[in-house]
């Protein structure tokens, strides 16, 4: 049924859950089942010049703090897989990676982001669901 699921991350506990409900699905599904985990670093961007600050070092500590640990889940679990790194507006970058891999499931968790906030902020994973090409589970 399920052949490639993408799986995105951000450190965050809804994120850790969702790549365990996909772990176990793809256990249960085919020695074949792909998983795709994406890590999307969000654009960061500053109006005014900053003297003294290394902000790609501390970007890139930050991505390897959210990655390491999802890496060790994955090899433990003896399932297929592949970790991705990209940088953008993460529901834009999660669409269009699951379009290009030919994914044919997003697995990914909710912020439990309130009602008015996400109708005045969005959401992730609204946009996600909205735009995306395949089904989206979202945990919570």
């Amino acid at each position: 049924m399920y052949k490639h699921i993408l799986v995105p991350i951000d450190g965050s506990q809804q994120a850790d859950r969702a790549l365990e409900h996909a772990i176990a699905l793809a256990q249960t599904l085919s020695p074949e089942t792909k998983l795709t985990i994406l890590y999307v670093s969000q654009l960061l961007t500053l109006n005014e010049p900053t003297m003294g600050v290394v902000m790609y070092d501390n970007m890139e500590d930050q991505d390897r703090q959210v990655i390491q640990p999802a890496a060790a889940k994955l090899a433990a679990s003896n399932v297929n897989f592949t970790i991705d790194t990209k940088t953008g507006d993460p529901a834009s970058v999660i669409c269009y990676m699951a379009d290009y891999n030919k994914c044919d499931l997003i697995v990914m968790g909710s912020r439990g982001v309130g009602l008015m906030s996400e109708i005045l902020l969005g959401s992730v994973s609204h946009g996600v669901i909205q735009h995306a090409h395949c089904p989206v589970l979202i945990i919570k």
